[in-house]
């Protein structure tokens, strides 16, 4: 059994006055605590990790831990330690022990225990505060069910005590993970009197300590009586820190409150026919600890218990009173009010259409014209696209095939449907579109190439030409046959929109012009090879040649600059693109290029464990290897936060965060490496930081 710390008593009597000051009203009349823990400071002002809270002896007498139902058995435990501060109310958690005898005092937290299956990511030995391992192994590892219970503390009979207490929890209730707060009257516990929200704050990615001021039930006769906290955690490997931590546990008894004054609000209060409305009782007018008893005459809910009912619905109709009555140990107040609730009828279905006589392919709008408050629609719409809405005033319906068509729509509420079906209400029209074409003849080659285009379009008369001609001289134009010229050689598409009354077409036909000076003019293939290696150029089709550059060209035909000749050998150390003029005897001359890309090893390193013991041997982590012309490595902590990037090639961490030395620890790394040869890759892993 640990024996209770006797150090920091001055600051403990501080704390309470603080909490005091938060927790009991400003009457100016005293009031005695008949309960304090603040689990005390660490002897030593230095953390006591590991501290099992069954048995725990602190100020307020003895802790236990009971198991109420599945326990693992590498179950979640309750520690009472200072490896997760207690802090004040808005103060942000500090994982871990906090080394500062001022701040280095215990707390009641939630763990894991040093044999579960994630101990090793999470604490490998166990309460590092409230870090708790949520499990997901195969099988029940981690399954908890316990409750940790304060020493018993004696209230009296027939007066209103309120808990308070500070701390911290994170948002785990929708895993199934969660603590609640469990009342021992004397003879048996009442389970979940209160559950603690989230208190996450402002703080990320820490969480804000909170403070929190609950009524205790009221005893009949004078009990010794105990608070417990009941942990659960169902192995469902979903959950993520803070578990659960408390501190500075205080109960007061208050004095007696005001008489309330009842008041509330209705949602409606003139309704129809199986209408339902909500009530909204004025909680700041009832005061603290009220009781809330509602009547409800003519309802299908004759009545409620809690402050703000909802969903109250009427099936007749009539005038109907509502009464609440609030009430607490001084006395109570009553509040009324009156519903009306009267008949109400099925809509008539009305609607009308933008246009009833179109063309084919048009979209047409609808418009919802019921009378008597719809509330749902059914629109439908056969040979439409789409053929069916529930929207009052559905998006743009289309009809793209000729027709008579009908339209229906059903519109209703909660008393009723109606129908309205127009028969051949839309007139679809047959307005066919132009069917793009056109013909090219080229009538002149070198020096310039130009091309004569005819449209051959069908569905007529056209009513206008949009031609387009990347690349040529004019690059647009609206004639029915335009002439057009080309100065470079390549492919070259043609595009022509054209028009009639009820639309228009298009046609692209790709690569449509064929520009070549030298009508067989060719050169080598691009190629790949290593650093050191040659390529064989060829070039024909002409008469002349001449390469550009000329740096890594060699002549193995005997003239004197291989520049000139078809067929150099070609051996360049970067990556090059060779172009070639070929001149045949007409004095016409066209261009080809041939790229080479140099190819490297490539090749990288990257340590699973460094020490930063400055020994000069293995100091940082870093990425080395061959070829690397860039690269961005980032390092992240076990709760992701980045704490380490770097762009250099010669750079890497030295195990330290903000300037701190960071204790031995796994951490996550990415790194995206740039080889020379402009290939990428990303690789990502651990590092074990050794110490």
């Amino acid at each position: 059994m640990n024996k209770r710390s006797e150090s920091g008593i001055y600051y403990r009597i501080i704390l309470y006055c603080f909490i005091l000051s938060l927790v009991l009203p400003k009457s100016g009349k005293s009031q005695t605590p008949i309960f304090v823990e603040t689990f005390g400071n660490t002897p030593t002002g230095l953390c006591d990790q590991g501290t099992l809270a069954n048995g725990f002896l602190t100020f307020a007498g003895p802790w236990t831990v009971t198991q109420l139902g599945l326990n693992d058995a590498s179950a979640n435990e309750w520690y009472i330690s200072a490896s997760e501060p207690g802090l004040a109310m808005d103060d942000c958690s500090i994982q871990g022990c906090y080394i500062d005898p001022s701040q280095v005092n215990r707390t009641l937290h939630i763990g894991n225990v040093s044999t579960s299956p994630n101990a090793f990511v999470l604490c490998a030995t166990g309460d590092c505060g409230a870090v708790y391992d949520p499990g997901g192994f195969v099988g029940t590892d981690v399954r908890t069910d316990k409750r940790a219970e304060s020493p018993s503390f004696l209230m009296i009979a027939n007066k209103n005590y309120v808990l308070s207490f500070n701390y911290l929890e994170g948002d785990n209730l929708a895993n199934g993970d969660n603590c609640t707060v469990d009342f021992f009257d004397g003879s048996f516990w009442q389970p979940a009197i209160y559950d603690p929200s989230e208190t996450s704050g402002t703080c990320s990615p820490s969480f804000q300590w909170k403070k929190v001021i609950v009524p205790l039930p009221v005893v009949l006769v004078n009990t010794s009586v105990k608070i417990g906290f009941h942990w659960i955690n169902d192995d469902g490997g979903v959950g993520s820190y803070p578990s659960f931590a408390v501190d500075s546990i205080i109960v007061v008894d208050l004095p007696a409150p005001a008489i309330p004054v009842a008041s509330f609000t209705v949602s409606n209060t003139n309704i129809c026919v199986n209408d339902c409305i909500n009530f909204f009782g004025d909680s700041a007018a009832a005061g603290f600890g009220a009781n809330f008893t509602w009547a409800f005459s003519g309802a299908a809910t004759p009545g409620s218990s809690i402050r703000d009912p909802s969903n109250i619905c009427y099936n007749a109709v009539g005038t109907y009173n509502v009464t609440l009555i609030v009430s607490n140990s001084s006395g109570s107040d009553t509040a009324t009010a009156s519903i009306v609730v009267v008949p109400c009828s099925p809509p008539i279905a009305g609607f009308a259409a933008s246009d009833s006589s179109f063309c084919e392919r048009s979209c047409i709008t609808f418009y919802d014209q019921s009378i008597n408050g719809a509330t749902g629609w059914n629109w439908s719409f056969p040979g439409g696209i789409p053929s069916s809405s529930t929207s009052p005033n559905p998006p743009p319906v289309c009809y793209n095939t000729p027709g008579n068509y009908d339209v229906t729509l059903i519109a209703f509420n909660q008393f009723g449907p109606d129908t309205l079906t127009k028969t051949a209400y839309l007139s679809v029209n047959v307005c066919p579109l132009p069917v793009a074409d056109f013909n090219s003849l080229p009538y002149q080659f070198c020096p310039q190439h130009c091309v004569s285009f005819s449209d051959n379009s069908a569905f007529g008369p056209i009513t206008s030409y949009q031609w387009s001609f990347p690349g040529g001289n004019p690059s647009t134009s609206t004639s029915s046959n335009p002439s057009i010229c080309y100065d470079q050689e390549g492919f070259y598409d043609v595009t022509l929109i054209v028009s009639n009354q009820y639309g228009s077409d298009t046609i692209v036909k790709y690569s449509e012009v064929g520009v070549q000076f030298v009508a067989n003019a060719f050169a080598s293939p691009d190629t790949e090879m290593f650093f050191g290696e040659s390529y064989q150029l060829n070039a024909g089709g002409g008469v002349a040649y001449q390469w550009t550059p000329a740096v890594g060209l060699t002549d193995t035909s005997g003239i004197s600059n291989p520049a000139f000749i078809p067929n150099p050998l070609a051996s360049p150390t970067v990556n090059t693109t060779y172009v070639v003029a070929i001149t045949d005897a007409a004095g016409c001359t066209s261009y080809r290029q041939v790229t080479i890309t140099i190819l490297h090893d490539n090749d990288i390193f990257i340590p699973n464990s460094f020490s930063p013991n400055n020994d000069g041997a293995n100091d940082l982590f870093m990425v080395r290897g061959n070829n690397i012309y860039g690269l961005r490595l980032t390092v992240f902590d076990r709760w992701g936060e980045k704490i380490y990037e770097t762009t250099s090639t010669s750079g890497g961490w030295d195990g330290t965060y903000k300037g701190k030395e960071l204790d031995p620890a796994v951490f996550t790394w990415v790194a995206t490496i740039n080889y020379n040869d402009k290939k990428s890759v990303t690789k990502s892993g651990t590092v074990t930081l050794v110490r």
